[in-house]
Formats: structure tokens, C-alpha cells, sequence
């Protein structure tokens, strides 16, 4: 392996390219071809054999849709008043009995050719048996009767015996010879019901209905899979009801088809034990029938190998053409390829103003992009330089607001001391606010502190504000608990809190309401401040918010939003919205910043 990679390396980039695009052609053709083929062959086997499934399904639901109707016509009997007078009847103790008799055969003879035959058209013959008197009240032809079998055997027959054991249930009867009314002894299947009295439970006789197996035939076409496709109609002793060979026709399965299909139970399919033929198989409800197809995998399969060489010609062919299109394409990269590479190599040494003048086809595509791409650097490498150098003199600005801040604190910090000697306690009590305002703002260590320290400078802020004007205006915090310990940027509400005291409440007939609130939502971290003043017009609002009304706050409005968008993006910022006489909301919304949540910083 290694002295293959070797090799490959020493290969120029237009062997390499060739070889590569050979390798890439050549086993996705092998892995697409044999997929498809495979796909082809199965889905065309499952489309075949589910098309035999679902042929067999048909011709049991028909089978048991005919069947239904003759079991049906089999309850006739019973629901009729006067066939169960005449199944009651012992001729031995009448006056007339053979008089009777005729008269009775003649009315049950009726009632099977009007209210019988003439409902369905598979039924070949119906006999009506009475125990009572051991013979036939009734048939449905009166050309031939076999007296002898009467007499002797049909009594004995065990679908006779199964009839008059199941009392009233219909019997299915497989393929068996019609003897008592026919000449050459016809195959027939029958339903056969016992005669049951409703009341007493007597059992007087049966019915049986014998179905032509010609007939049969009626209940489904004849489809062909393929030019040997077998189809047989097995019974539930396994024997062959229907078959192509008419000699088949009450034959052991078994001995015809072979003994897979008797282990075969429902709707399935599966291959005989010599693997050249598919035997699809499904059963009757009702009767335990099986329509089962046969079909030779040779001719299954002649049509889908035809085409399965096609495709292995035809990918073969592509395949060659593929090849040398490779080469083709490989020798057209190589050339532009080799240009680029060397003014890339001089991108990588640091000389971002290259300039790549491919301008033809795909690496001329590229090309253009590298070009945009190092024009896109360098505005970037610009606008970070730019956006660095003032918020650096945003923060120096913000660091000479602090150096009065120390003296001043000093100097406050003894007329306190004074004042409190002297028993002036609101003199002491406003002084020790606005040292606390002083002291906050000289703190130097970093430009973020914490909202609890936020909110006491503010408190502290608003309580000088309080002495200076008298009471006019009354503050209230509104501070979510679990956010005092998350950061913030420093300055960020005093100057809100100023221009709503100084512009907000300015000649107002009224006591104003200040409110701050700080909450988290969605993520991020919302501080408003809204106050009841008077507000000012969508005209004014760029001449009010950019007065300051202190030395010590030269920040400002517009200040806030610059540092917010710095340090922290465009989606972040300063919203206020503001009504003449209505008052004024300010909103500023930052990311969530703590120990386990960083925030969003540029």
C-alpha cells in the first residue's frame, strides 16, 4: 500500500486527474449497473409474482363470492312451509302413498328449478334427500336416476354422512363423480346442507347442490404468465378440481405437482424443492380450496436477462466514452490549474492584492471567486481595523469621563463627613448617594458590570435627581430577581434615566412616574425605561436625544447604540418610541451574559 501511494505521487497532476476520474467512473458504472440490474430483476419478479398473488386472490374471492350465493339458495328448504311438510311426511302410513308422493316430488321439483337454478348459473344439479323414507323428494332433472346407487351406496358416501353430521352446517364437498344422476359418472364439486327441523332439531334429510367443474372455469380468466404457466383449483382433500389436463382432474395434487404445496397454508408463494419453478398458492375461506399458479423461472426471467444485457452493453459503451471524455477534461484543468497554483501560493505568503486573470471556463469560475473572496478580506481586514480603533476611542472617551470622578468622590467624601458632624442628615444622605454615583463611575477594572451594581447605581442616580427637583418625580424598579447577577455594559441606563428627567418632566403640570425594568425573554436581556412625561414628536426626537444634560454623561444616546452594535451586532440595540403628551418608552435589548452563558460579543 505504501509503495502504491508512492507511486501515485510521482504521477503528474494530469495522470493522477485521468486515473482518478477512471477509478470514479469505473465503480460507480460497476455499482450503479449491478444495482439497477438487480432492481430490475426483483422488482420485475415481485411485480410478476404478486400480479400470480393477486390473480389467485381473485379467483378465491370469486369462488367465495358464488359460493356464498349457494349456500344461500341451500337455506331454502328450511325457510320453506311447505318443502318442510313434505320432509315431515312418512308415505308408508298415507291413504294414497304414491299418489302423494307425486304430487310432493312435483312441488320440490318446482321449487328447485324456480327458486334455485334460477339464481345461479353454476349449479349442474340439486337433490333433495328425506331420511324419513329414504329417497329423493325432489331433483332438479328427471331424465336419469340411478336406483341401484340409491339404494346401496349414497347413503353410505362420507360427504353423505358428513352432510347429515354437521346438522344444518354446509358441507363443501371436493371434486368427486356425480354418480346418482349422471351417465359417464360428470367430476362435480357440491354444497350440501342438512335439513334440520327449527324446532325440534329433528334431522329430515339434506340438500345437495353439485357444481359442474366446467363451469367452474366461468369464475376467472384464463391468464398465462408465461407460455408454461400451470393453474390448478386443489380441493380440501387435495385433490385436483381443475386442470389444463382434464385427466388430472380428481387426482392426488401431490402426485401431479409435488408435495411442497400441501405445507403451504393461506396466501403465500414460494419455490419447489428442484428451484426451477415458483408455485404461488391461496385458500378459500369457505370452502378450504386452493387456486394455486405455477410458473417456470426460465421463461420468468428470458425477457428481464434480454434487457440486463442491454443495460451491461450499453454501460460498457458509456463507460469507454466516459474514459475518455476524463482525459479529455483532465488535460483542459491542467494548464489554468498550474497558473492558479501559483498565485495562490503567493495569497499564502501574506500579498493579498493578487490579482488572477483566468477567465475561461470552470477554474476561470474559480478564479473570479478567489478574486471576490480576497476583495471581501480585505474590507473585512478594514472595517475590523476601523470598528477597533473607535471603540477604542469610545472607551478612552469613556475613561476621561472617570478622571474627574476621583477627585471629585475625594472632596464629596469630607463635606459628607461635615455634614453629618453638623446634624444636615439630608445633606448627609444626598451626599453619600451621589458619592455612591461618583464611586461607581470611576471604576475602571473592565466595561461590564453587573446588574445589581447597575441597579444601585441608577438607584443611587435617581435619588440625587429626587433632591435636586423637589419630589416631582417618583421612581419604581420593576428588577427580575434571577438576572442581578447576569452582565451588562456600563452606562447604559443613565442616560436614558436623564433624558427622561430633564426633557420628559420639563414644565409638566403633574407628578411624573418613572419605571425601570429589567427581564430576560427569549434568550435575551431586556432593560426598558418608561416614563410618564410629555414626550415629543417624531421631528424632534433627533434634536432631544442628542442633548446631554451633564458633564458628567457625555455617553449619550447615540453613544449607546454605537457600543451596543460594537461590541455585541447589529441585531441588538436602542429602540424608542415616544407620543407628544403620552410619554416615552426606551427599550435596549443585549444578549444574556453570565458563567455558563457567554453572550454574543463581535
Amino acid at each position: 500500500m505504501i509503495r502504491l501511494k508512492e507511486k501515485f505521487a510521482q504521477f503528474t497532476l494530469r495522470k493522477k486527474l485521468i486515473l482518478t476520474f477512471s477509478c470514479f467512473i469505473v465503480i460507480p458504472f460497476i455499482i450503479i449497473g449491478g444495482t439497477l440490474s438487480w432492481l430490475y430483476v426483483e422488482s420485475n419478479r415481485s411485480m410478476i409474482l404478486d400480479a400470480a398473488v393477486e390473480s389467485n386472490k381473485q379467483i378465491v374471492r370469486n369462488i367465495d363470492t358464488s359460493l356464498n350465493q349457494i349456500l344461500r339458495l341451500s337455506l331454502y328448504p328450511v325457510q320453506d312451509k311447505a318443502i318442510l311438510q313434505i320432509m315431515h311426511k312418512d308415505y308408508t302410513a298415507s291413504a294414497f302413498p304414491l299418489f302423494e308422493r307425486s304430487q310432493d316430488y312435483d312441488t320440490a321439483g318446482a321449487m328447485i328449478k324456480n327458486s334455485i337454478l334460477l339464481y345461479s348459473d353454476l349449479i349442474e344439479s340439486v337433490v333433495m334427500y328425506q331420511s324419513k323414507n329414504r329417497m329423493v323428494i325432489g331433483r332438479s332433472n328427471d331424465d336419469y336416476m340411478n336406483h341401484a346407487y340409491l339404494e346401496t351406496e349414497f347413503q353410505q358416501e362420507p360427504y353423505v354422512r358428513k352432510i347429515i353430521d354437521k346438522k344444518g352446517l354446509y358441507v363443501p364437498i371436493g371434486v368427486h363423480p356425480e354418480k346418482l344422476m349422471s351417465y359417464d359418472n360428470t367430476p362435480v364439486v357440491s354444497i350440501g346442507r342438512a335439513i334440520v327441523d327449527p324446532y325440534s332439531k329433528e334431522n329430515l334429510g339434506f340438500i345437495l347442490l353439485n357444481i359442474s367443474v366446467d363451469k367452474l372455469k366461468t369464475l376467472w380468466s384464463d391468464i398465462r404468465f408465461t407460455k408454461n404457466t400451470g393453474f390448478y383449483l386443489i380441493d380440501e382433500n387435495r385433490r385436483i378440481i381443475y386442470s389444463k389436463n382434464k385427466r388430472e382432474i380428481g387426482e392426488w395434487a401431490a402426485d401431479v405437482i409435488g408435495n411442497d404445496f400441501v405445507h403451504m397454508d393461506g396466501e403465500q408463494k414460494g419455490l419447489l424443492e428442484n428451484n426451477n419453478e415458483y408455485l404461488i398458492a391461496s385458500t378459500s375461506r369457505i370452502s378450504s380450496w386452493m387456486a394455486v399458479t405455477i410458473i417456470p423461472k426460465n421463461e420468468l426471467f428470458a425477457f428481464v436477462n434480454t434487457i440486463v444485457r442491454t443495460i451491461a452493453i450499453s454501460l460498457l459503451v458509456l463507460l469507454g466514452l466516459s474514459i475518455l471524455s476524463s482525459i479529455y477534461i483532465a488535460t483542459g484543468i491542467t494548464k489554468p490549474l498550474f497558473h492558479l497554483q501559483r498565485k495562490m501560493k503567493l495569497v499564502s505568503q501574506g500579498n493579498l492584492d493578487v490579482r488572477i486573470d483566468i477567465q475561461q471556463g470552470e477554474v476561470g469560475k474559480i478564479s473570479i471567486t478567489i478574486d471576490n473572496m480576497l476583495k471581501e478580506i480585505r474590507r473585512l481586514i478594514q472595517k475590523i481595523y476601523e470598528d477597533e480603533q473607535e471603540k477604542r476611542n469610545l472607551e478612552a472617551l469613556a475613561l476621561q469621563s472617570q478622571i474627574k470622578p476621583h477627585f471629585i468622590y475625594n472632596t464629596l467624601n469630607v463635606i459628607k463627613w461635615m455634614a453629618k458632624i453638623q446634624g444636615a442628615s439630608g445633606i448627609e444622605e444626598a451626599l453619600t448617594a451621589f458619592t455612591n454615583v461618583i464611586k461607581f463611575t470611576a471604576k475602571t477594572e473592565s466595561d461590564y458590570v453587573t446588574i445589581s451594581d447597575e441597579v444601585v447605581f441608577i438607584k443611587n442616580y435617581t435619588k440625587i435627581l429626587e433632591f435636586r427637583y423637589f419630589n416631582k418625580f417618583e421612581v419604581s424598579f420593576n428588577i427580575d430577581p434571577a438576572v442581578m447577577d447576569y452582565k451588562t455594559l456600563k452606562f447604559l441606563l443613565q442616560p436614558l434615566i436623564e433624558n427622561a428627567v430633564f426633557h420628559g418632566f420639563d414644565e409638566i403640570p403633574y407628578k411624573g412616574t418613572l419605571t425601570v425594568s429589567i427581564f430576560e425573554d427569549s434568550g435575551s436581556l431586556h432593560m426598558i425605561v418608561a416614563d410618564n412625561g410629555r414626550g415629543f414628536r417624531a421631528e424632534q426626537r433627533k434634536e432631544e436625544l442628542g442633548k446631554t444634560g451633564d458633564q458628567l454623561n457625555e455617553i449619550g444616546v447615540k453613544n449607546i447604540r454605537k457600543r451596543i452594535e460594537l461590541h455585541f451586532g447589529e441585531e441588538y440595540g436602542l429602540w424608542i418610541t415616544s407620543q407628544e403628551g403620552g410619554g416615552t418608552v426606551a427599550k435596549i435589548v443585549v444578549p444574556v451574559i453570565n458563567n455558563n452563558h457567554k453572550g454574543e460579543t463581535k
